[in-house]
């Protein structure tokens, strides 16, 4: 008896057919796992936290020339919490910046931004002033903050406080971290699933400790020279610096790059085209955002010490920093801010002429001497100044 032959034609159908199946369950399952993360985002949302620091903590911020109690709130930033969804015809504005927009050595409520809130309620009763300002941020940081501000509190206004020199000068000396693709795929793919995933942050911990131990790290890379240009620093600030009163970053990268200031003014045209071109892209970023989440952007130059005031200058010059007196007459910083904005038609606020001429009179310094951030009265100036812009009726 003859054994049947298997039909070989009957093989690759079979085959393709498997191969068609798995294909679809590859892709469909993790599709269908995906809708559902982001059906139960949207039935099941869960009120933000750790946005920017850790939630609920509450520390001392002490320094030489300042004592203040740095709260942050359920939602994690230096503020009130506010409702995910505002009420019409509320306006609601962020304020994107670094450490003069978090309001670093002063009370919150004496922060430009609650300044602003205070000044635009004047004549827009329900205006809400949120502040997303984050220590040590820079222009390449800004985008991350504007897309969580744009996500969570759906602003009419974003308002980007980039700190005059200092913020075109770490763009030139950073590069932009790039997120991997691997995490943008899975945050973007199960964006649910990822927020329960991720764990609590630590509560932070007092600046002065973290101060402490960072400058005897600091110190201990000096080299010779460097050290011998920390043991001519004047006692009172080797001692705030050594005991954690003192911003040591601020002595550390004078004694490392004590011409930083000058490198608008000295590396001249060259340094301005290289400028331009990194903030164009996070300005094309940060307009990209904005357009998509139907905000108005709009930048504000933040006046530092040292471009501004003789008497700030004089204060750098006692960390450690070399800073002529003619920093205070440079338009290099605005210029770029202004041209680089105007070409993406994003309206730029500048009060940098009017610090100038507070500095120019008998005025009270706008900044702490040494630590050279605002105190109060620098945070009160740049919040009227904002607040005429954006409501002339508020005089």
């Amino acid at each position: 008896m003859t054994a049947p032959v298997p039909d070989a034609s009957a093989s690759p159908p079979r085959s393709k057919r498997r191969t068609l199946f798995v294909a679809i369950c590859l892709v469909g399952i993790p599709l269908g796992l995906s809708g559902l993360d982001h059906l139960v985002g949207s039935l099941a949302t869960t009120p933000p936290r750790h946005l920017l620091f850790p939630s609920g903590s509450r520390v001392q911020h002490e320094s030489a020339e300042f004592h203040v109690e740095v709260v942050i709130s359920d939602q994690g930033l230096r503020d009130r919490d506010f409702p995910l969804t505002r009420t019409e015809p509320s306006t609601r504005l962020v304020t994107i910046g670094d450490s003069f927009t978090f309001g670093w050595g002063v009370p919150i409520e004496d922060s430009w931004p609650k300044v602003l809130e205070r000044r635009g309620q004047l004549t827009e009763e329900s205006l809400e002033v949120i502040n997303f300002g984050f220590p040590g941020a820079s222009p390449n940081d800004y985008s991350r903050l504007i897309t969580q501000a744009l996500d969570h509190f759906q602003p009419d206004i974003v308002l980007v406080g980039t700190l005059q020199g200092d913020d075109l000068i770490q763009l030139m000396e950073q590069e932009p971290q790039e997120v991997p693709w691997t995490t943008r795929a899975r945050q973007a793919t199960f964006p649910t699933l990822s927020g329960w995933l991720a764990t609590d942050p630590p509560s932070m911990e007092s600046y002065r400790n973290v101060f402490r131990k960072s400058q005897a790290y600091l110190r201990s890379t000096l080299t010779p020279d460097q050290q011998h240009r920390y043991q001519a620093l004047s006692p009172r600030v080797r001692s705030a610096f050594e005991s954690g009163l003192l911003n040591p970053s601020l002595v550390h990268t004078a004694m490392t790059t004590p011409r930083r200031f000058l490198d608008p003014i000295e590396d001249g045209p060259a340094w301005q085209a290289g400028a331009e071109t990194r903030l164009r892209r996070c300005v094309r970023q940060w307009t990209a955002a904005c357009r998509g989440a139907g905000a108005v952007l709009k930048v504000v130059i933040v006046p530092d010490g040292p471009f501004v005031s003789e008497a700030a200058a004089a204060g750098m010059r006692a960390v450690g920093y070399e800073v002529p007196g003619s920093l205070i007459t440079s338009t290099v910083c605005q210029d770029v801010v202004i041209e680089i904005c105007e070409e993406a038609g994003v309206t730029v606020i500048n009060p940098v002429p009017e610090f100038r001429k507070a500095a120019s009179s008998n005025l009270p310094g706008d900044y702490f001497e040494l630590d050279g951030h605002f105190n109060s009265d620098g945070h009160r100036r740049l919040g009227e100044s904002v607040s005429r812009s954006l409501w002339p009726k508020t005089e």
